[in-house]
């Protein structure tokens, strides 16, 4: 029978396991965010703010002269991105855990867990939920030092989009913004995506392999209306299109459910979208605490920050959908 008191042995049997798992409890929460940070690139080691420099030069060959001199063109364009601590500290029971089966099949945890005690067990379902959160947060936070939710924590892709929207360096003018005029439906997406942006993205950056961020729905509007209108043509095989037609293969339409309801889609490629984090640092780290006769309090600090490397319309392009 589990002990309802949490005497000296249970607290210290928890607070080993967090010890000897600190790094697992670390990496779980990112882990579990994996479906949307598997499109980001992962920086590590960054604590507060580093900056990344964009080189730019304008250099020609001409005809030969043998007094021929100017002055190098050379430009750098600097994007920050910052990192800030997070925290959490959850209440919970042992007991009520005590007789729960939580199986050796999760595929977050893996392997680990088949050599995990139940007071890891535990731990692990606790700081996995926390995925989801961050999921969220690199797309749609907003930073609110005084907030009480991950989405507090930081600026997520599309809250740094709509200040740079403001700022005016991502604009129609600017060549990284398309507004469409007309809305999404079953019958005209697969048109319309073509038409009104594929066709209409710089030059350069079409010939990335560049992914476009959506809700799920415009995926689905996609698929039906390329199957209603390629019913004639022998390579519509397959229901799923893997890429957006017109696109030369290089443009693949993500789902995501973090997007629903946004009025932007955002298209780049993976190594031009930031997330960062410290998981290194001695302030990203895991404790168990006692908390009165019945519970224990499970603390995690951590760091995190998004950026885009470069809005340069030759690696960004954004899209604002009709009537927003």
């Amino acid at each position: 029978m589990a002990k309802i008191k949490i005497d000296e042995r249970v607290l210290e049997d928890y607070q080993k396991t967090a010890t000897q798992w600190e790094k697992t409890l670390l990496d779980l929460p990112l882990r579990a965010a994996m479906d949307v940070l598997k499109y980001m690139y992962g920086l590590t080691g960054i604590r507060g703010k580093k900056m990344f420099g964009e080189v730019s030069a304008d250099s020609q060959l001409a005809p030969f002269h043998k007094t021929r001199k100017q002055d190098a063109d050379v430009n750098i364009k600097y994007r920050e991105i910052e990192t800030f601590l997070g925290n959490v500290i959850e209440s919970f029971s042992p007991v009520d855990y005590a007789f729960l089966a939580m199986g050796y099949d999760d595929p977050i945890i893996g392997e680990k867990i088949k050599n995990a005690s139940t007071t890891a067990l535990v731990l692990f379902y606790l700081a996995k939920a926390r995925g989801q959160h961050i999921a969220q947060a690199v797309w749609t936070g907003k930073r609110n030092a005084e907030g009480t939710t991950t989405e507090d924590l930081c600026d997520g892709l599309l809250t740094i989009v709509e200040k740079e929207i403001t700022a005016g360096a991502i604009s129609v003018e600017e060549k990284n913004l398309i507004k469409l005029t007309d809305t999404f439906t079953y019958d005209n997406a697969c048109d319309l995506i073509k038409h009104e942006v594929v066709f209409k993205l710089n030059q350069f950056l079409r010939r990335e392999n560049n992914f476009m961020f959506c809700a799920p729905d415009l995926v689905d509007m996609y698929n039906e209306s390329y199957q209603a209108t390629h019913t004639g043509l022998n390579y519509n095989t397959a229901y799923n299109q893997p890429y957006v037609e017109g696109s030369a293969n290089r443009l693949t339409l993500v789902g995501l459910p973090e997007l629903e309801g946004q009025k932007r889609l955002v298209i780049s490629q993976k190594e031009n979208l930031l997330w960062a984090t410290d998981n290194k640092s001695d302030q990203s780290s895991v404790d168990i605490m006692r908390d009165g006769h019945y519970d224990l309090s499970f603390a995690t600090n951590m760091f995190l920050g998004t950026q885009f490397r470069t809005i340069d319309p030759r690696r960004l392009c954004i899209v604002e959908l009709a009537g927003e």
